[in-house]
């Protein structure tokens, strides 16, 4: 069992992956923003982040520069649907220059998150 904390600002979204990966029995903690993740990242340690890189607030990128000062770093799954103002390609090669472990892109399907989850918790 692994300790989740999921950041999106869709709120469906959290619900979905909340419950699916509670059944895998999975510790899963939820923020609706980058600014609510930073908060639990800051009292709680987590073995991985699943993380919206567009979100208001506090967005995933800034997740994963808060993350980049941290000595003890959780795995992190990053993950976009993209934006009409910004190019998909791009924002996800931020997430691979900050060190985001895995990027998905949106929607994600059960079985690409289940593999996500498992090859970031077994490396």
């Amino acid at each position: 069992m692994a300790k989740i904390l999921i950041i999106d600002d869709d709120i469906q979204i959290l619900d979905v992956m909340t419950s699916f990966l509670k059944r895998s029995n999975h510790d899963i903690h939820t923020a609706a923003d980058g600014i609510q993740g930073i908060r639990q990242l800051e009292t709680q340690e987590f073995d991985l982040v699943i993380t919206d890189v567009i979100m208001p607030e506090q967005d995933g990128i800034g997740v994963l520069l808060w993350l980049l000062n941290q000595t003890k770093r959780p795995k992190v799954i990053a993950m976009s649907g993209g934006s009409a103002l910004l190019d998909q390609t791009y924002l996800l090669n931020i997430c691979k220059k900050l060190s985001a472990d895995k990027i998905l892109t949106k929607p994600i399907d059960f079985e690409t998150l289940t593999h996500a989850v498992y090859d970031a918790l077994v490396q």
